[in-house]
C-alpha cells in the first residue's frame, strides 16, 4: 500500500504540463550567478599545490605508475602483486587529465563543478523556486572537503566526492523526469550509467550506495510501468544505469583476463584470495587481540600445518614487516610487533610476491587456493582450532563489537556533520621522496608540488649561522615596516662551527647548534631579527649573496640570501587561503544546524508518509541518501573497530556532498509542502 502511495503521490507531485519554456530573466540571472560562483571557487583553489607522497608505493605512486602504463598503451603495466590491487578508473582519470593538458587538481575540481551543475539541473522539476536551487548549488559547490589538504594527494578518494555526487544527481534527474518522452530520458540515463560505472571502478566497496540506488531505481521502473505499461522503449532506457556498469565491469574483467589471466577488476575480490584470507582468519587465536586478524602466535601454528604458508614465514617474521610499529602505531594495545587488520592483506600479497608466486595471475591464484585448501584441511581434521569455514575479508564477528561499532557510528556522524578536521593549507605538508619519483609526479600531474619541509611559503630565503658567546639564540624574518613576524628560523646541528670557535680557543657551546635557515613571505622589505634570552639583540638588513655581520659577543654569517620577484602573488595566495578557512568556519556552524533540522524533518516525514501513504519525492530522495550515508558509516565503523583507523576525512570524503544534499532536500521539501503535507485526507 505504501508503494502504491509512492507512485500516486509522485505522479501528481512531479508531472507538470510538458512545454517549451523560454529563458526568463530570472533564469538568466541564476545562470550568471552560478557562473560567477564557479569562477570564484576555481580562483580560490587555483594556488593549491599537490601533496606528492611519491614513495607511497601502495597508494599515490601506484596510481601514477598505472597511469603511466596507460599512457604508454600498456594497459596497467607488467603483472605483479600491485597491478590489480585497486580499481582502474582513477589511473584512467590521471591519464585523461594529462592527455587533455589539464593539471590533475584542476581536473578534479572541474569534475566536482560538473557534478554540482548536474545536481542543480536534476532538481529542476522538483524544486520550484529557482533561488532555492541556486542556494543548494552554492552549498554543494563550496563543500570544504573539495579543497581540504587531504584531497591534494594523488588518491582516488579525491575523485570519490565528485563521482558520488554525479551518480546521485544523475539518478535524481532520471527519477524526476520519469514522465518525460523517452528521447528526453536518454541523456540522463546514459549519464547515470557512466557515473555509476566510474564510481564502481574507483573503489571496491561501492555497495554502500545500494540503499540509495535500489529504492530509486525500483520506484522509477514502477512509476513508468504504472503510467505506461507497454512502453518497452522507455523501460529499456531506464535500465541503462544498471546495464552500462555491468557491461563495463565485464569489459574490464575480460581485458584483465587477456592481459594477466585474472577475470576480475581487483584481485582482492577473486575467490582464491578471499578463500586464502578467510582460511587464515578462521584460525582461532589463543588470545584475542584488537584489530589483529592473524596474531603472531596463530601464524606460528599455521606454519606447522600448511606448507604453502610456511614458505611465507621468512617474510612475515622479518623485522618490521608491515608491523603496527612500522605503520606508526608503536603504542598499539595489541603489540607493536603484530600486523594490523588494515595491512595484513597487503602483507600477505607482498609475502607471496617475495616468495616468487606473482609471475602470473594463474600462478598467484593457484598459490592462494593451495594455501586455503591446506589450512581448511587442518581445520577439518582438528589440527587447528578454527571457526566455521569462510571465504571473505570480513573479520569474524564478535558480540563485543556491537557497542563500540554503535559508538563509532555516532562519533563518525558527528565528525561528518560538524565538518571538522578540514584544512585547505596544502603547503602545511611536504612533498618528499626520491628525485626520480618527484619528477614523475610533476610530469604526469602537471602540478606544482607542495613545499619541502625546510621552507615555509614565501619569497625571501636566508641560510647561515649565528652564535652568541653566552646565550642561545632565536632568529626570525620581520617586516621592517609593520614589525610583523613572517617566519621563524629553524636551527640545526653545526659541529663545524663549534670546531671553528675551538680553533680560536673559544669554547662556545651554543656554536654546536648554530646553523639556521628560514623562508618567508615578505610583502615589504624584511630584516633578520636575532634575539636571546634577554630579548632583542639585533635587526640585520638582508643583502643578496654571502655576507658577514658581527658585534661582539654576537656573530652572524649569511651563506645565502635570495629573493624572488613575486611578493604580490604570495599576498594574493594568503588572501585565498584566508577566504578558504573562512568558508570552512561557516560550514562548521551551518552544517550541524542543517543536519539537525533535516533529521527531525525526516523523522516527521517517515511518520506521516507511512500513515498517509502519500510520500513526497524530495523527502523520499533525502531518506534514500541518508540510508546510503549511514551504510557507509556502518562499514567505516566496523573497519575502525576490527581493523584500522578508518574514520577520517579521506574515507568519509564522498559523504560530505551527500550529507549537504540530503539535509537541503529535506528542508526544501518541508518548505514546499508545509501548507498541504499535514492534511491527511486531502485529495491528491
Amino acid at each position: 500500500m505504501f508503494f502504491c502511495g509512492v507512485t500516486t503521490r509522485f505522479k501528481c507531485a512531479m508531472q507538470p504540463d510538458i512545454k517549451t519554456v523560454t529563458r526568463t530573466k530570472e533564469s538568466r540571472l541564476a545562470w550568471l550567478l552560478i557562473g560567477l560562483l564557479v569562477l570564484f571557487k576555481l580562483w580560490l583553489v587555483s594556488d593549491q599545490t599537490l601533496w606528492a607522497r611519491v614513495d607511497f608505493m601502495h597508494d599515490d605512486l601506484l596510481f601514477i605508475r598505472l597511469a603511466d602504463n596507460l599512457l604508454q598503451f600498456g594497459w596497467l603495466g607488467p603483472y605483479n602483486n600491485l597491478t590489480l590491487a585497486k580499481g582502474p578508473f582513477y589511473p584512467m582519470w590521471i591519464a585523461f587529465s594529462f592527455v587533455i593538458g589539464v593539471p590533475l587538481l584542476l581536473s578534479q575540481h572541474l569534475l566536482y563543478v560538473a557534478a554540482s551543475l548536474v545536481t542543480y539541473s536534476a532538481l529542476g522539476p522538483l524544486i520550484r523556486k529557482l533561488a532555492l536551487r541556486v542556494a543548494l548549488f552554492a552549498l554543494l559547490l563550496f563543500n570544504p572537503v573539495t579543497f581540504a589538504f587531504q584531497m591534494t594527494c594523488v588518491l582516488r578518494d579525491a575523485l570519490y566526492p565528485s563521482l558520488s555526487l554525479l551518480a546521485a544527481g544523475s539518478a535524481i534527474g532520471l527519477f524526476a523526469r520519469y514522465y518525460y518522452p523517452s528521447r528526453s530520458l536518454i541523456g540522463w540515463a546514459v549519464m547515470c550509467g557512466v557515473a555509476t560505472t566510474a564510481f564502481w571502478l574507483t573503489r571496491e566497496e561501492g555497495v554502500w550506495m545500494l540503499p540509495f540506488v535500489v529504492p530509486l531505481g525500483v520506484s522509477i521502473v514502477a512509476m513508468v510501468a504504472f503510467r505506461e505499461l507497454r512502453n518497452w522503449r522507455k523501460l529499456a532506457i531506464i535500465t541503462l544505469p544498471l546495464l552500462l556498469p555491468i557491461l563495463a565491469v565485464q569489459a574490464v574483467s575480460l581485458v584483465n583476463r587477456s592481459q594477466y589471466g585474472v577475470y576480475a577488476i581487483v584481485e582482492f575480490n577473486t575467490p582464491e584470495f578471499k578463500s586464502a584470507y578467510g582460511a587464515l582468519t578462521r584460525v582461532r587465536p589463543v588470545e584475542y587481540k584488537s584489530q589483529v586478524p592473524v596474531p603472531k602466535e596463530a601464524r606460528q601454528r599455521i606454519y606447522a600445518q600448511s606448507e604453502a604458508f610456511a614458505e611465507l614465514q621468512p617474510f612475515f617474521e622479518s623485522a618490521g614487516f608491515w608491523t603496527l610499529q612500522s605503520m606508526g602505531f608503536e603504542n598499539h594495545p595489541s603489540g607493536a610487533d603484530e600486523i594490523g587488520g588494515g595491512w595484513f592483506m597487503w602483507a600477505l600479497r607482498d609475502a607471496v610476491a617475495a616468495a616468487g608466486y606473482f609471475s602470473s595471475g594463474a600462478q598467484a591464484a593457484a598459490f592462494f587456493q593451495r594455501l586455503a585448501n591446506e589450512i581448511n584441511a587442518a581445520c577439518e581434521t582438528k589440527r587447528l582450532d578454527c571457526l566455521d569455514e569462510r571465504a571473505t575479508m570480513m573479520p569474524p564477528w564478535r558480540n563485543e563489537y556491537l557497542f563500540p561499532i554503535t559508538t563509532q557510528i555516532v562519533r563518525s556522524f558527528t565528525i561528518l556533520a560538524r565538518f571538522i578536521w578540514l584544512s585547505p593549507d596544502s603547503d602545511s605538508v611536504a612533498s618528499e621522496g626520491s628525485p626520480a619519483n618527484i619528477l614523475l609526479f610533476e610530469d604526469l600531474t602537471r602540478e606544482k608540488l607542495s613545499a619541502p619541509p625546510a621552507s615555509n611559503r614565501g619569497n625571501v630565503y636566508v641560510k647561515g649561522w649565528a652564535v652568541h658567546a653566552s646565550e642561545p639564540l632565536t632568529a626570525s624574518l620581520i617586516e621592517a615596516k609593520t614589525q610583523d613576524t613572517v617566519a621563524v628560523a629553524r636551527f640545526n646541528p653545526s659541529p663545524d662551527i663549534y670546531q671553528h670557535f675551538l680553533s680560536m680557543n673559544q669554547n662556545v657551546m651554543d656554536a654546536s647548534h648554530a646553523r639556521f635557515e628560514v623562508k618567508g613571505n615578505c610583502i615589504d622589505p624584511c630584516v633578520l631579527r636575532i634575539s636571546g634570552e634577554q630579548g632583542l639583540l639585533a635587526n640585520i638588513p638582508l643583502k643578496q649573496g654571502s655576507t658577514a655581520w658581527s658585534a661582539h659577543p654576537l656573530w652572524v654569517y649569511f651563506d645565502q640570501v635570495s629573493t624572488d620577484l613575486t611578493p604580490r602573488q604570495f599576498q594574493i595566495n594568503a588572501l585565498k587561503l584566508s577566504l578558504l578557512k573562512r568558508i570552512i568556519s561557516v560550514y562548521h556552524v551551518v552544517a550541524p544546524f542543517l543536519t539537525l533540522i533535516a533529521l527531525v524533518l525526516m523523522g516527521i516525514w517517515l511518520t506521516r508518509s507511512f500513515r498517509n501513504r502519500k510520500p513526497t519525492p524530495l523527502g523520499f530522495i533525502a531518506v534514500c541518501i541518508m540510508m546510503a550515508l549511514c551504510t557507509r558509516l556502518l562499514i567505516l565503523a566496523i573497519i575502525e573497530v576490527t581493523s584500522f583507523p578508518a574514520i577520517g576525512v579521506v574515507y568519509m570524503s564522498p559523504l560530505y556532498p551527500l550529507l549537504l544534499l540530503c539535509s537541503s532536500l529535506s528542508i526544501v521539501d518541508f518548505l514546499q509542502n508545509s501548507s498541504s503535507r499535514w492534511i491527511p485526507d486531502r485529495a491528491v
